[in-house]
């Protein structure tokens, strides 16, 4: 009996044993799985740690590219605008002494045609100096001398006068011109100037021989179209319509001879007239219309 009971004892004694080392082993293994997940949640959160390092390092690489751009952006800028301000002092600098060289030339131009207008002055008082001796068709080549003279001395009188020497204040120019022709001719009674001009501006290089026709066809209107005092009137029109600019000098007076007319070239003011029509670069037409009608079509400028 006390054997089976020391064998009984033996045997829980072994079991215990068992037991205790079945429960030793558990908590090594729940241990040991206790420390792998610790371990891998270590990992795990070293993991995430340096995803958000990274993350981290990348927005401050991108933070200080951006800053660098910047940095070379606003620089550029700096530069561009430095350019911009020295160009724009250069292209005011530049600008002014365009201006002053510009109104340098105005002002020599304008001393030109002083001193062409008082050069044309001398030659008109040699003219009239010499038209003392003078009679009948020499003492008339003189003074159709002097009126060509006069209209192209006004030309230049009236450049230096204005203050824009480039072209010619038509209205202007042409009252001076016929008031001129008609105090020449002793500013008959029975013959009366009418003028209607547009507001049209000349470049010398039309002023001068349009001016020239113009001086040419009522000087002839005042020597020849009323004799015997006979009363009338002597037009002038000055027209532009799109690209063309016509001229008309018209009198109510006896007309031109058919002949002239028909041969120009025979008479000197109308062969005249026609070369100075070339140099406008127009067309010239004669007609006897109740009087004399002298049309001259010449392009605008």
């Amino acid at each position: 009996m006390a054997d089976l009971m020391n064998e009984n004892i033996a045997k829980d004694s072994i079991l215990d044993e068992a037991k205790t080392r079945q429960i030793a082993q558990l908590e090594i293994e729940f241990e040991t799985e206790k420390k792998e997940n610790e371990i891998s949640l270590l990992n795990q959160k070293a993991m995430l740690e340096e995803s958000r390092l990274k993350q981290a390092n990348l927005a401050g690489n991108v933070t200080i590219g951006g800053i660098l751009l910047l940095l070379i952006i606003a620089t550029l800028l700096y530069r561009q605008s430095n350019l911009r301000k020295k160009y724009n002092i250069l292209t005011t600098q530049k600008n002014e002494l365009l201006q002053n060289l510009l109104k340098e030339k105005e002002w020599l131009l304008k001393e030109v045609h002083h001193r062409v207008k008082n050069n044309l002055h001398t030659v008109m008082g040699l003219l009239r100096s010499r038209a003392r001796f003078l009679e009948k068709d020499a003492l008339a080549a003189i003074e159709a001398s002097e009126h060509r003279i006069y209209a192209m001395s006004l030309i230049h009188q009236r450049l230096y006068q204005t203050d824009n020497i480039g072209d010619i204040d038509s209205p202007v120019y042409l009252r001076e011109l016929t008031s001129y022709l008609s105090e020449s001719f002793g500013s008959p009674a029975n013959i009366r100037l009418q003028l209607s001009i547009d507001d049209i501006r000349l470049k010398l290089s039309q002023a001068i021989p349009l001016s020239l026709i113009i001086n040419e066809a009522i000087t002839n209107a005042f020597k020849y179209a009323f004799p015997n005092k006979r009363t009338g009137k002597i037009m002038l029109e000055l027209r532009r319509a799109g690209e063309s600019i016509s001229a008309i000098i018209s009198d109510d007076g006896i007309g031109m001879p058919a002949v002239d007319i028909a041969r120009p070239s025979k008479s000197l003011g109308l062969s005249l007239m026609r070369g100075l029509t070339g140099d406008l670069e127009g067309d010239i037409r004669f007609e006897n219309d109740a009087g004399t009608r002298i049309t001259v079509v010449f392009p605008a400028a």
